[in-house]
């Protein structure tokens, strides 16, 4: 899987009717956007996006519209307009890459056609120049910066050591957003939008999560984790981190810790996370017991086998169960911190 790095206009411009709309959240973090685009906006306009923020119940207007017009080839290249109100383009590109959103399809296209005479407004106040001039030198700063880092870095070679090749797309297309208001948001064909305001390491996080959740999901993966719901010790953990964590169920805490540790792992290895105890000490207040324990394996034994799972059915024929607690000790000790209180 080769991973690309990208700038849009036509995102940007969809993020730019949450600045508009007048949410403080986005008002505040942009008030230069708001002052140009959201207080000349005329009172239809605004009308329209409120009554589309009411539908959706978020103030998050661009993301269920970003994700739309994702589905259709060259979205990123193409006049944002045109493509919310060709019909006959977006309904084919629905039944040929996302056949799932047949049901939602005339829904969709029927927000496209909504908020059309908004973006129709938005560019003919200047918004394209606006981006030009003030957003796209600094969009293509950040993204020169991580696309340097990620060539000169070991993290493709690692990542591609946790998972098969059969299980990655052919190219990862990352979208870097000026006014993506600190989001980040799934597009559809594994297609993550990421905001130029996120540390390097985080890019990478949200970027590459989908491929470790999917491969957590499968049949193989639920078997070998199966058994860590019955430890005593993660029990414990899972029930005394609940209040924090707000997971509900020891099957998704197992899966969270692990998808944890080789993410960090993967963090660690491709130069991004300089301490991957530390990091898990205090993420979700140190709620990753499991997951510290795993990371700690990987740092001192390295991948026992060509794949995140195979290597997680590796460790547990090392009958980890019951020595729990001495491993997570142990992972502590050798990282040179201390155990808390669990």
């Amino acid at each position: 899987m080769d991973i690309f790095f990208h700038h849009s206009y036509n995102l940007d411009l969809l993020n730019l009717l949450n600045i508009v709309n007048g949410d403080p959240h986005y008002k505040n973090l942009y008030p230069q956007a708001y002052a140009e685009f959201g207080q000349p906006l005329s009172i239809d306009s605004k009308t329209i996006l409120q009554q589309v923020s009411q539908a959706l119940d978020s103030a998050l207007i661009s993301a269920p519209i970003a994700f739309g017009i994702s589905i259709i080839p060259q979205f990123d290249k193409e006049p944002l307009l045109e493509l919310l109100l060709d019909q006959e383009r977006f309904l084919a590109a629905v039944e040929q890459n996302e056949p799932r959103l047949m049901a939602q399809k005339d829904q969709m296209f029927t927000l496209f056609q909504i908020l059309a005479p908004v973006i129709q407004e938005l560019e003919a106040l200047g918004f394209r120049e606006y981006w030009l001039a003030e957003c796209l030198p600094i969009i293509e700063d950040r993204l020169d910066q991580v696309e340097a880092l990620f060539l000169q870095s070991p993290l493709s070679s690692v990542f591609h050591e946790l998972f098969a090749d059969v299980d990655l797309p052919e190219e990862l297309n990352i979208y870097f957003c000026g006014l993506n208001g600190g989001n980040g948001v799934r597009l559809a064909m594994h297609t993550p939008v990421v905001d130029i305001s996120f540390p390097t390491e985080k890019i990478f996080d949200f970027a590459l999560h989908e491929f470790f959740y999917n491969s957590l999901m499968k049949p193989e993966a639920q078997r070998v984790m199966k058994p860590l719901e019955s430890d005593l010790f993660l029990q414990l953990a899972f029930e005394k981190s609940q209040i924090i964590t707000g997971i509900k169920t020891i099957t998704d805490y197992v899966q969270e810790n692990i998808n944890a540790a080789y993410k960090s792992y993967l963090l660690y290895k491709g130069g991004l996370l300089a301490d991957p105890i530390e990091f898990l000490q205090t993420y979700q207040q140190g709620a990753m017991i499991l997951a510290v324990i795993l990371t700690d394996h990987l740092i001192w034994d390295g991948l026992q086998s060509n794949s995140m799972l195979s290597d997680l059915d590796a460790w547990m024929a090392t009958q980890p169960l019951g020595r729990l607690m001495d491993l997570y000790k142990q992972a502590l000790e050798r990282a040179g911190k201390h155990l808390g209180d669990l």
